[in-house]
């Protein structure tokens, strides 16, 4: 036999003797500790390490979004400064030419396209620089730099039914102490209360607010407001909302009564709207309104009707509505005032929706146009008087126009007779925007599609003066800020 077969017989005793030894041998309890000190160590280093990273991770994202909050603030709030700008400009410069030419220029309506060379793209400057004929690369002042924008929105009060008309609180609003736009009783006789469907003529401002506030909602399109039950199951009519408004506002406990407004006969009905009854209990204001949107408190005012008719309410401003300032989208305030001063007010023409809302954008659109065909209130009962159709005033053919340019314009409307002096009551035209409402956006753009954006909606007041000026200028504290919110 040789050597590898005596090797090959002698390999297992040797393993077997191995096993024997290891398995005699005494083993340590501490053998492998230090393994798991290290792995347990690196565990909890690991967890800290993660927890540290995602720490500053959040810390830093945090810090980068209230610094880009507070750029957009700062954007936000340069577009109002500059809206302040362009309202100076108007009524320095352009509302002293409308007065003089009669017309109603209002550089504000450019205000997106004025400020976006300021807070918008390159595309924006550049634009307005073609416009201009300039190369506005090479100036300075235009943009803010790259993923920063800042948007501005301007709109007026002017052209909106102000329900603080109705608060009796001498001296609490602007549009109260203003005596120049104060409406004293109609220089018409009223229509009686029996055959007046909108209640008698107004002779105080509360009586003005319930005729525009029937007016408005008097409508047969508005019916289902008024047709269907309320959360409470409480059915109100048209008349039941007017009413509740002016009470809100006003001072005393007794219900409004219009027939008592027009004859200055006190009311003997007290107020009993029962808002502690409401299983959200709260009181009656009896005070003017803050805001537009606390019209919401008032019982029978639901989210439809103010869907409806919120953006045709106001709380700013003076008494009377300035028919020139009302957007076309609020036509339905100037078919408010077509029937609201009616000579007839029982013409079937009021009756019919269509011919009202035809005859009132007429009435719109007309004053809208270059020439001034719509200069007074005489003007206005005029076109109506025939149908929507417009002639040229004295004032405009003695430019040498010829009369034959409007003889196409045949809108084949029926007559509606409105009072001149009543209308001349509760509206106004060819006066300057005293209010207005700015809504200034900043934008930051983020990584990918994110943006930070900080909204300011602000309501300036041109005629309310500011009672914390410091400045020398006297003229300086005219005009300040009645409503701000930031968001």
């Amino acid at each position: 036999m040789g050597a590898a077969g005596r090797g090959a017989r002698a390999l297992p005793r040797v393993v077997v003797g191995l096993l024997r030894r290891a398995h005699q041998r005494q083993v340590s309890r501490q053998a492998g500790f230090a393994l798991l000190v290290v792995m347990t160590s690196v565990a909890v280093l690991a967890a800290v390490v993660g927890e540290f990273g995602y720490n500053a991770r959040v810390e830093a994202e945090a810090a980068a979004n209230a610094r880009d909050t507070l750029r957009a603030e700062y954007l936000a709030r340069s577009g109002i400064n500059l809206s302040r700008i362009l309202i100076k400009v108007q009524q320095r410069v352009v509302d002293p030419i409308n007065a003089q030419m009669k017309s109603d220029f209002q550089i504000v309506d450019f205000a997106p396209f004025l400020l976006g060379a300021f807070g918008g793209g390159d595309d924006e400057r550049k634009s307005m620089g073609d416009l201009l004929g300039l190369d506005t690369s090479k100036m300075q002042g235009l943009g803010i730099g790259k993923g920063a924008t800042f948007d501005v929105v301007f709109g007026t009060e002017d052209g909106k039914v102000n329900l603080n008309c109705a608060c009796n609180f001498a001296g609490t609003q602007r549009s109260i102490r203003a005596q120049g736009q104060a409406s004293g009783p109609p220089n018409s006789t009223p229509p009686s209360g029996a055959n007046n469907p909108l209640g008698p003529a107004p002779i105080t401002k509360a009586g003005q607010v319930y005729n525009m506030l029937v007016a408005t909602m008097f409508p047969i399109r508005y019916n289902r407001l008024f047709d269907t039950a309320d959360a409470e199951g409480q059915f109100y009519a048209r008349e039941d909302v007017a009413k509740a408004i002016i009470d809100w506002s006003d001072a005393d406990d007794q219900r409004f009564d219009p027939i008592a407004a027009a004859t200055g006969a006190g009311s003997s009905a007290t107020e009993d709207y029962r808002y502690d009854a409401l299983r959200d209990p709260y009181r009656a204001r009896n005070n003017c309104f803050d805001t537009t949107e606390e019209i919401n408190l008032v019982r029978g005012v639901g989210d439809e009707v103010w869907g409806n008719f919120g953006q045709m309410f106001t709380v700013y401003g003076g008494c009377k509505i300035n028919i020139k300032a009302i957007p076309t989208e609020n036509w339905p305030i100037t078919a408010a005032l077509v029937r609201a001063t009616a000579l007839n007010p029982m013409d079937p023409v009021l009756s019919d929706d269509t011919i009202v809302s035809a005859l009132a954008q007429k009435l719109l659109s007309t004053m809208a146009l270059p020439l001034p065909l719509i200069s007074s209130m005489q003007d206005a009962a005029n076109l109506l008087k025939n149908g929507g159709n417009p002639q040229l005033p004295d004032s405009v053919k003695a430019l040498g126009i010829d009369p034959s340019i409007l003889s196409q314009q045949n809108t084949g409307l029926p007559s509606l007779q409105v009072d001149a002096n009543r209308l001349g009551d509760i509206a106004r035209m060819n006066v300057p925007r005293e209010v207005y409402r700015i809504e200034s956006t900043g934008s930051i753009k983020r990584a990918g599609d994110k943006k930070i954006q900080v909204r300011v909606r602000a309501i300036f007041d041109t005629l309310h003066f500011n009672s914390n000026y410091t400045g020398q200028d006297a003229n300086g504290a005219q005009g300040t800020y009645v409503y701000w919110r930031m968001e």
